[in-house]
């Protein structure tokens, strides 16, 4: 796979690439260093506060609203509106990233959640708690994050070289686990001192981030005026050409197959640990050491993908799902499952940040948003249809033979795997 795939502004070097690319390209010296790339650091924690801002506060929505209204119908309703965006948003928000400056969107995304989360927090405190105000906000909240994440995984590229790509994308999803790790319970602490105080850290995390993403320069080869074209056919077009690329094609579904067997296996391990008699803190301590899995995953993907190729770490992850997943139908000790779980969310780690650095290598700069859209808003739906049949599975059959389906799947999903063998064994051929 060719790792070289700047596009011809990349290659000129301009001095608003923040010193990555304008080095390389310009005068032929050895890029500078991610950890003194500023144009990085200033991207990579701004999304990365932005990111646990919406972690703590997606999480705080439902809680609130259970403990004010004790009415899980009432709850089910804010967390349907915190998710809908997933299902809404998604395609018409990678239009939007290609067509606008994406570092001016990102910084009005920012400031626009800042205050929309800073009411929530403010109507708490007063006690003035109305339902759909809520759920208003919880959209809200929930689009501005899918906009900034979308927006960020664009600009990646601009800000650093070519060459750095993978170790960039890797730390990139190193980071949203540990903010997975830190948002939620610590979500659930605030709200244990003061049902306003996770909504005022929210509020507080966006306006962080808005600053980190206003002192960044301005965006390079983003278009600045829209399209005179209807937004759908930009849309149209990021789905086609997702469609046409062969690799992407089979990335895309490998990762809506697993990411629909992971959601069946996560509810398992949840209800096992439920039926066992033990209490909700061995649940949060089973899926933190999923989320410790997925970063040392994250962070071992480069240099796996150094020396292994993409089928290769692909096969080798799906055949080591189908080894694994098994065991689940029989351990039931917190201990094990944790174990199994750190071992299975490694190799999401792994083919995550792989996938990626692949899609984002390969696709044009002016679709990065559209392609990013659509393979989110195809990888959220097989989510939702893996947690809705893994819940029917398991009320109806039971924890072992849920395992097993999961386990069908998986070996489904390695099958495709070896099949597209050829296809994943010459990706650069496939650009045509």
């Amino acid at each position: 796979m060719s790792e070289d795939t700047r596009s011809p502004s990349d290659s000129a070097g301009s001095p608003e690439s923040g010193g990555a690319l304008g080095t390389a390209g310009a005068s032929g010296r050895p890029p500078v260093p991610l950890r003194r790339n500023t144009e990085f650091i200033r991207l990579w924690a701004g999304a990365g506060v932005s990111q646990f801002g919406t972690r703590v506060g997606m999480t705080a929505f439902p809680l609130l609203t259970l403990y004010h209204t004790g009415s899980a119908v009432d709850a089910g309703l804010v967390g349907f509106a915190a998710s809908l965006p997933n299902f809404v948003v998604q395609l018409p928000a990678g239009a939007l990233v290609d067509r606008w400056d994406r570092r001016r969107l990102m910084l009005w995304c920012d400031i626009i959640g800042a205050f929309s989360i800073a009411a929530v927090a403010f109507a708490v405190f007063l006690g003035q708690i109305w339902l759909p105000h809520l759920m208003a906000a919880a959209f809200l909240e929930g689009a501005r994050g899918i906009v900034v994440d979308l927006g960020e995984r664009a600009s990646v590229r601009q800000v650093v070289a070519p060459g750095q790509l993978p170790a960039a994308l890797a730390q990139n999803e190193a980071r949203g686990q540990a903010m997975g790790l830190l948002g939620q319970p610590g979500s659930g602490g605030l709200l244990a001192v003061a049902g306003w105080l996770p909504f005022a850290a929210t509020a507080l995390a966006s306006s962080v981030a808005a600053v980190c993403v206003a002192l960044m320069r301005k965006s390079r080869g983003v278009p600045t005026a829209a399209r005179a074209q209807p937004l759908h056919t930009d849309i149209k077009e990021g789905v086609l050409w997702l469609w046409r690329h062969r690799v992407a094609r089979l990335l895309v579904s490998l990762f809506a197959g697993c990411n629909f067997a992971f959601q069946i296996l996560m509810l398992t391990v949840m209800v096992i640990i439920q039926q066992s008699g033990r209490s909700p803190v061995f649940v949060a301590l089973v899926t933190g050491c999923g989320g410790l899995g997925g970063l040392a995953g994250a962070l071992a993907a480069p240099r796996l993908r150094r020396r292994f190729s993409l089928r290769a770490v692909f096969l080798a992850g799906c055949v080591l799902w189908v080894l694994i997943t098994p065991l689940v139908a029989w351990v039931r000790h917190p201990a094990g499952l944790a174990v199994l779980l750190t071992a299975t969310t490694s190799i999401v780690g792994v083919l995550s940040v792989t996938a990626w650095v692949f899609q984002v290598q390969h696709t044009p700069d002016e679709l990065q948003g559209r392609v990013n859209g659509t393979a989110r808003f195809l990888a959220s739906g097989a989510n939702s249809l893996g947690a809705l049949c893994g819940g029917y599975l398991l009320d109806r059959a039971g924890a072992a033979p849920t395992g097993l389906v999961v386990c069908g799947v998986l070996l489904l999903v390695t099958t495709v795997v070896v099949s597209g063998r050829r296809t994943l064994a010459e990706p650069a051929a496939d650009l045509s």
